[in-house]
């Protein structure tokens, strides 16, 4: 009984990992995108990964909204400021200052308090 527990927050896990991953995926799909608007090859790649991303990503919502109370989750989504900081620092050459990287430790602070936090579960 302890490993079908186990095994079910594990899928929920992988689950907001995937959720967080593929949301990154669109946003740096947007960039390519937004950096060269001319109808090519590449941009209609990069078109047909944002809308799989994005149809894939509302899939995995639903199936943690069951589980879990907004409040809970929602926060996840926040840590693609910090991760997006170090993606656009290694796909870009964006700058990464030190005002930015304390800005988004708080937020991982923020959502490493809001998991920590009683009720997570939905009508629990």
């Amino acid at each position: 009984m302890r490993l079908r527990y186990i095994s079910k927050n594990s899928f929920y896990v992988i689950i907001i990992i995937l959720t967080i991953s593929i949301n990154l995926l669109s946003i740096v799909a947007g960039k390519y995108i937004g950096m060269n608007l001319e109808l090519s090859v590449v941009f209609f790649l990069w078109l047909t990964v944002m809308i799989l991303t994005y149809g894939l990503k509302f899939t995995f919502w639903f199936i943690l909204h069951r589980k879990f109370k907004l409040s809970f989750i929602y926060p996840f989504l926040s840590l693609n400021y910090f991760l997006s900081l170090f993606l656009g620092k290694v796909l870009f050459g964006e700058p990464v200052t030190l005002m930015k990287v304390i800005g988004s430790a708080v937020i991982v602070a923020g959502v490493f308090v809001i998991t920590m936090s009683s009720k997570k579960l939905e009508g629990v």
